[in-house]
């Protein structure tokens, strides 16, 4: 690795502990928010949410459960009316992706601060990336208005989090460790950070997966959670580009970094010798991507393209998509190149 890096320290505080979401008047009140909106998801996302109007009392503004994944624009458009209407000063976003994501797309344009309550392990809330959806194409960038401020990791909110949920996310943070393996963005910093939350997961995923009740488990992923997403700061190349263009197709998140992930570690660990070292002391065993792969073939979440809708006749406009992108890190990837990917990930 080049020593020469630049490695930016974020603002935010992180409040981690069991029964943390208790303290949420309190972090509320630390960022001066007077008049608050809640931002979360339809059915337990909106329960959820609607416990935190009540925690916040008087400096809530409401409650907007309508947060949908990849974050369409009319949907974001929505928010921001919502968000105006009720004049918010602040927002706190309750749930995974959607939520926050849905809050970072308002934030963008309003500046206001975000205290994120995560529950699900894909550790947006960490990072100051966001992502929109337009038609069939998902846009993404990068904005420090974005980044939540404060983040309140409560291990309880997770404890009835479904399998599924929590496998196909866990995978996710996964998948920001890998690739910041071999972005160009890497750091001393960042490595570390991706090393001890694979470390963690591998451990503790499964465990979670066998016994969902297993508390120490959920905290010790939770943990992974926030180190994962703040890795992805240092970066993004073909897995995360991927996972974008097939999101805009309408393919669910989580699940599609799942099941991709072993095949592009597979392409690009064959040219990042460090990586694939890395990831081997971590993982245990000389071939992470089997690891990873093995992994996956044990959650109950889909393990193939097909299974989650992708429609195999967009392959050409997948591979067309990342091919005008130029990754180069840690190997160029040609159209002919995801053609081949994506047909062994269908």
């Amino acid at each position: 690795m080049n020593l020469a890096f630049t490695h930016d320290i974020s603002p935010q505080r992180v409040v981690f502990a069991a029964g943390a979401i208790s303290r949420t008047a309190e972090e509320a009140d630390r960022l001066n928010f007077s008049h608050a909106l809640i931002v979360a998801t339809p059915g337990s996302g909106a329960r959820l949410g609607q416990k935190i109007v009540d925690l916040l009392g008087a400096r809530a503004a409401g409650l907007h459960a309508q947060a949908v994944v990849h974050v369409p624009k009319a949907v974001a458009a929505v928010g921001l009316e919502a968000a105006r209407a009720k004049s918010a000063d602040g927002l706190v976003a309750v749930g995974g992706g959607a939520a926050i994501g849905l809050a970072k797309a308002i934030a963008r344009d309003t500046g206001l601060k975000i205290l994120a309550v995560p529950t699900t392990y894909s550790g947006s809330e960490a990072t100051p990336i966001f992502g929109l959806t337009d038609g069939e194409r998902k846009i993404t960038g990068r904005d420090a208005k974005v980044l939540p401020r404060t983040i309140i990791y409560d291990p309880d909110l997770t404890l009835k989090l479904p399998l599924a949920v929590s496998a196909a996310s866990g995978m996710n943070a996964i998948a920001h460790c890998v690739e910041a393996f071999w972005v160009d963005g890497r750091t001393p910093v960042t490595l570390a950070l991706a090393s001890e939350a694979m470390r963690r997961f591998a451990k503790n995923l499964p465990a979670v997966i066998a016994s969902g009740a297993d508390a120490a488990a959920r905290a010790e992923c939770l943990v992974g959670a926030w180190l994962a997403g703040t890795v992805l700061a240092a970066g993004t190349a073909l897995h995360h580009k991927l996972a974008h263009v097939l999101g805009g197709l309408g393919l669910p998140h989580a699940e599609t970094h799942a099941i991709i992930l072993p095949h592009v570690m597979r392409f690009n660990l064959a040219a990042a010798p460090e990586a694939k070292a890395r990831l081997s002391e971590a993982l245990g065993g000389n071939d992470p991507a089997n690891a990873i792969a093995a992994m996956l073939e044990k959650f109950p979440i889909p393990q193939r393209l097909r299974e989650i809708g992708f429609d195999r006749g967009k392959i050409d406009f997948v591979a067309g998509e990342i091919a005008a992108a130029s990754i180069k890190m840690p190997r160029p990837a040609s159209a002919d190149d995801v053609r081949a990917l994506l047909a062994k990930a269908y």
